[in-house]
């Protein structure tokens, strides 16, 4: 997103970054954070007039002419800027999907998901404009171009020029229906083609006009070829035709908003690990294990600890510390983390160097036929084997992470401190100095605790290494700040948006509240519809986690709800449970339903709790528990399903707001009595 905005306007201390300046010298890491978060929240620029885009960068994925198309498109509106006009203001968003009711082809009572290749948003002069385009990436012999596939057939470019017709009609219409009000006369329709010439040749094969009889709906690759054209297209044709008024403008633009709110989640979770706290800092530059020790570190969920071993991981590799000669362990105890870890290692281009595996709690075969030596080991959830009733396992699991841990370590031949007899006799840490003289350079070694989930106190059969941490993270990472942000950025702006209500709250994620109605499944799968139909959330965003397991509450009743309230063979949401497919698929119309448990040490960006009639007992510890592991799965937003008895107990009637459905559902009354 593009501003006119000047550096000295902010108040940078409200910024609340942390670069202690001890260490800056020795982690240039984070200076470079501090540049490129700086960068990208106060870019500068030189321009007279305000462009504004959503997303901030082209991030369209796709077939790959098509992708190039669009990107042309992109820079093209971003570059209005350069326009040698005043007071001009520009706001477009691109690839925005949403769902709405059509009545052709018998779609009537029944939702159809549609996604606008851009909406273009113009103040000029005093007078407001609204643009629909799509883009087409079809080119014929005319237009050559690297790369671009050659296309000569007349037919095929008139079947692409009628889908994208289509495709702005059924805008129009949806929107119409959407709003109960006639916008065809207010908004201006445009279809771009970045690679196709303006002239073709007749049946006489003279040179002629291509498709004069559409006036200006056509922009051909002559105009946007240069950003120069371009601009005198927009002078000449868009704020020279029909305008919109005030009400239908505010009305938009705020619908496109709320549609923008599943990119900028994209965005807030891209950039998640571009600051780190104080706490955060002492964690990643701790001397503990080189020292001669282990790092125990406590902290509730959302205090990054999963994100710090990745990070720390990261930081090994960089400063030569981790490599195929120096190789890491990762253990955990749930499958879904484990596969979202291995998930991440890939991205991060880390998955040679660091190996996966899981510890068990009733049984002894951690690590059984596993002979690897590990340089460095990370242990997540340590606090899981505290269920563990047998002090045997927990005396094993921990055993065999030390073995490991020594043997990538120490390299005296048939060393005496690597066996179960002097483990048996002394602590980690003080067989770890017990090597003194050796001079090892030694490791890291951490054992991650989620202090809520462990309990006030460890129990007896936890090791006593667990009971005394170094470090204890209090502070939260996860915020909606910076949504906030955005939405006062867009608000600040010179457009009335008195219709928009967004939270307030800049600490925490909002919490949303909806209440249950007799068929469970169908509050579900209405707030499913409308997230992805109408907030702009992709449904592999979302996770529905209900608060016990109940029958009435299956995958298979909630896809049928949903199947039911969508155009048959569409694009429509799914429900899946399996946590280790979802994670690894990633499908894009796929979300999640999964109890609290296998969800552990997971985030999503959007939580859906379902707490089904009288599940929950304020004064049971064990339904406190549960309600804090599904509430910190969230890292944009909450939404919990109950009664009203619920979400005064659980203490969200002040926290939290009603949750407001922009899908009308009131055509599928009958699904009701299903």
């Amino acid at each position: 997103m593009e501003t006119k905005t000047e550096t000295k306007r902010f108040n940078f201390e409200n910024l609340k970054l942390y670069l202690p300046p001890s260490i800056s010298g020795d982690a240039p890491y984070l200076k470079n954070m501090l540049l490129r978060y700086l960068e990208s929240e106060f870019p500068r620029t030189t321009s007279n007039n305000s462009v504004f885009h959503i997303p901030k960068e082209y991030l369209r994925t796709g077939e790959n002419q098509g992708r190039q198309a669009e990107q042309i498109a992109f820079q093209r509106l971003k570059n209005l800027s350069t326009l040698n006009v005043s007071d001009l203001w520009i706001l477009f968003f691109h690839s925005i999907s949403y769902g709405g009711y059509s009545n052709r082809n018998q779609r009537l009572g029944k939702l159809i998901m549609r996604e606008h290749d851009f909406v273009v948003f113009v103040k000029y002069q005093g007078r407001n404009f609204v643009l629909f385009v799509e883009v087409k990436s079809t080119n014929d012999r005319a237009t050559i171009k690297h790369g671009i596939e050659m296309v000569a057939d007349s037919k095929t470019i008139k079947n692409h020029k009628r889908t994208a017709q289509h495709q702005l009609r059924d805008h129009l219409e949806i929107l119409k229906t959407d709003l109960d009000y006639e916008v065809k006369d207010e908004i201006q329709c445009y279809i771009m083609w970045p690679f196709l010439g303006e002239n073709t040749t007749d049946p006489k094969q003279q040179i002629v006009k291509r498709w004069t009889e559409d006036d200006n709906l056509h922009v051909f690759e002559n105009t946007i070829a240069s950003q120069e054209a371009f601009n005198s297209w927009f002078l000449r044709i868009v704020v020279s035709q029909k305008s919109c008024s005030d009400q239908i403008f505010a009305h938009l633009i705020s619908r496109y908003i709320v549609l923008s709110c599943g990119i900028f989640m994209d965005e807030i979770d891209k950039d998640l690990l571009a600051l780190l706290t104080q706490e955060q800092v002492k964690v990643l530059t701790s001397p503990i294990c080189q020292k001669g020790g282990a790092l125990v570190v406590h902290g509730i969920a959302g205090t990054g600890k999963t994100l710090l071993i990745l990070k720390k991981l990261q930081l090994l590799h960089q400063n030569g510390q981790l490599n195929e000669k120096k190789r890491a362990l990762y253990v955990c105890y749930w499958p879904g983390i484990r596969c979202e870890v291995k998930h991440k290692l890939k991205i991060m281009g880390l998955e040679d160097y660091v190996d996966t595996t899981r510890f068990y709690i009733t049984s002894t075969y951690f690590m059984k036929n596993n002979r690897n030596k590990y340089k460095h080991i990370f242990m997540d959830e340590t606090e899981a084997i505290i269920i563990s009733f047998g002090p045997e396992i927990v005396q094993n699991t921990f055993y065999k992470i030390y073995q490991a841990y020594h043997d990538g370590n120490c390299f005296r031949e048939n060393c005496s401190l690597s066996g179960l007899e002097a483990f048996q006799q002394h602590p980690i840490s003080a067989l770890i100095k017990l090597h003194i003289e050796a001079k090892i350079s030694w490791g890291e070694l951490w054992f991650m605790v989620d202090t809520n989930q462990a309990f006030i106190s460890l129990p007896k059969n936890s090791p006593e290494i667990l009971k005394s941490p170094h470090i204890i993270l209090n502070k939260l990472i996860r915020s909606t700040s910076q949504i906030c942000s955005f939405f006062s950025i867009v608000t600040q702006q010179p457009v009335p948006l008195n219709m928009l209500n967004f939270p307030k709250s800049q600490e925490e994620p909002p919490i949303f509240w909806v209440p249950r109605k007799q068929n469970v499944s169908q509050s579900v799968c209405e707030v499913i519809v409308d997230l992805c139909a109408a907030k702009g959330i992709k449904p592999s965003d979302i996770c529905v986690i209900p608060f016990l397991q109940n029958e009435m509450l299956s995958i298979e009743a909630i896809n049928l709800q949903i199947c039911q309230k969508f155009v048959e063979k569409a694009f429509r949401p799914e429900c899946i449970s399996d946590v280790e497919d979802f994670l690894t698929d990633r499908k894009p119309y796929e979300f999640l339903l999964a109890w609290a448990l296998r969800v552990k040490g997971l985030e999503f960006k959007v939580v859906v709790m379902v707490i089904d009639e009288d599940q929950f007992d304020y004064d049971d510890v064990d339904d406190r528990k549960r309600v804090y592991v599904i509430c910190s799965r969230s890292t944009c937003m909450l939404i919990v399903i109950s009664d009203d008895q619920n979400r005064r107990e659980i203490g969200l009637s002040e926290i939290s707001e009603e949750y407001c459905f922009n899908i009308k559902f009131g055509c599928n009354r009958d699904l009701e009595q299903t």
